[in-house]
């Protein structure tokens, strides 16, 4: 009794280990829950989807490399060069989906920042272009080059940068614990 705090008294018995379980998970269920924002949601859906399509061209790059669909998806949509197999190039574009879908699944606070950090990075990139262009007609060819307008790229990540840092709930739908 010399060791008490004068004013805290200790509970008469211990609480069993089973009603401490019971006792979290009831915190945990009366937890508020967060409205995710549908574009993060549409994104998060893109991501699986865009990774389900890749390992499906993966396997049919594996399977038939000379079939007309393996060969559309060679051209249009592998970035990465040739001397890389498709079927390889196709499978890590599937794998970086997942992980990128898995993580705004779990709404982690990283996934976040990367996506304003990529989108702050393409937009500024985007508006040093735009302030530096100029079609000016080539001397050598007599024709002027023709350049893509950098604007659009400019105002589609300023927009994705803004959403992701300012849209109303975005803080709370991801928080910097890893509770869930």
């Amino acid at each position: 009794m010399s060791q008490q705090i004068k004013g805290i008294v200790p509970p008469p018995f211990r609480m069993p280990p089973e009603s401490q379980v019971e006792r979290r998970r009831r915190a945990i269920r009366q937890a508020p829950r967060v409205e995710v924002p549908l574009l993060i949601r549409l994104f998060t859906w893109y991501c699986f989807l865009r990774a389900t399509a890749d390992l499906t061209l993966a396997v049919l790059a594996r399977l038939s490399p000379d079939s007309p669909i393996t060969l559309f998806a060679n051209v249009h949509f592998n970035p990465i060069p040739p001397p890389i197999p498709p079927d390889a190039a196709f499978l890590a574009q599937a794998l970086l989906y997942m992980v990128v879908g898995w993580r705004w699944f779990r709404r982690d606070w990283r996934a976040r920042w990367g996506a304003m950090f990529l989108s702050g990075v393409t937009a500024a990139n985007s508006a040093y272009l735009w302030i530096t262009y100029h079609p000016a007609p080539n001397p050598t060819q007599g024709a002027p080059i023709v350049h893509q307008d950098p604007v659009i790229p400019l105002l589609v990540n300023l927009a994705i940068c803004c959403y992701l840092a300012f849209y109303p709930g975005m803080q709370e739908a991801f928080s910097e614990t890893s509770l869930r």
